[in-house]
């Protein structure tokens, strides 16, 4: 209203005509005041309540907590609370959660769905989030559980194609150092090394063929961990550990 009134007057002199002017701005800064720190604390019980809503400024914020009809507008800003994860994938109705998408385009399916319509959950976005990353972690641990055992049934090119990357390099890492663990304890630490060079011979010939763009990432990184390994053990040899 205010500013209405000045920009009819093209001196700008019209401000100092208008009754009560400074008392009137000073009270509604004193408000503004207010409701900031309104805001502020209301935006702190939320990130206490939900950690990784430290990770988003105020107004990123703000625009999750609005959306409570629409979760799946929460989508775009995913990423910022959860490093992994791209987006989520919702149900048709957009009220379960049903798994999860990496940046790079890697599904993962929950162990089990998230219902954000759910009495508990509808309406807070804070609480259904606090369950999908519960989901998420569990997930993950029974992922690399059947990683593992899927491990010993496959031949290793076969496998590590087979299983999100982080899985992958989970279990080779485990796999890894029950080996070394094992060879250490036997005194086979050559065998050991003989093992693990032939093992790398074999995802070269892999790497060298056809592969998906997301299995080339992940098997990139494994060998990457595969060479350090390899290193690790044949310094034992040279050094007769």
């Amino acid at each position: 209203e205010y500013m209405e009134k000045v920009s009819e007057d093209t001196h700008g002199l019209a401000i100092a005509a208008i009754p009560q002017i400074v008392e009137n701005m000073t009270e509604a800064n004193n408000t503004l005041e207010k409701v900031q720190k309104g805001l502020k604390d209301y935006l702190e019980t939320k990130r206490l309540y939900f950690p990784r809503f430290f990770f988003l400024n105020d107004a990123d914020l703000l625009s999750i907590l609005a959306e409570t009809k629409d979760p799946t507008l929460v989508q775009p800003h995913i990423g910022k609370a959860f490093e992994g994860i791209g987006t989520v994938i919702f149900n048709k109705e957009a009220t379960i959660i049903q798994g999860m998408i990496s940046p790079e385009g890697e599904n993962v399916n929950f162990f089990r769905e998230c219902d954000v319509d759910s009495p508990a959950n509808k309406g807070n976005v804070e609480k259904w989030l606090l369950e999908v990353e519960e989901i998420h972690f569990d997930t993950l641990r029974l992922r690399g559980h059947e990683s593992n055992g899927d491990y010993a049934a496959k031949p290793r090119p076969e496998w590590c194609v087979e299983w999100p990357g982080q899985i992958v390099i989970l279990t080779s890492c485990l796999v890894w150092t029950t080996e070394t663990y094992e060879a250490l304890k036997r005194q086979k630490v050559k065998e050991h090394s003989k093992h693990l060079h032939d093992q790398l011979s074999d995802i070269i010939v892999l790497v060298r063929g056809e592969m998906t763009r997301n299995a080339r990432t992940a098997v990139g990184a494994m060998v990457t961990l595969d060479v350090h390994s390899r290193d690790i053990v044949d310094e034992y040899v040279d050094n007769k550990v």
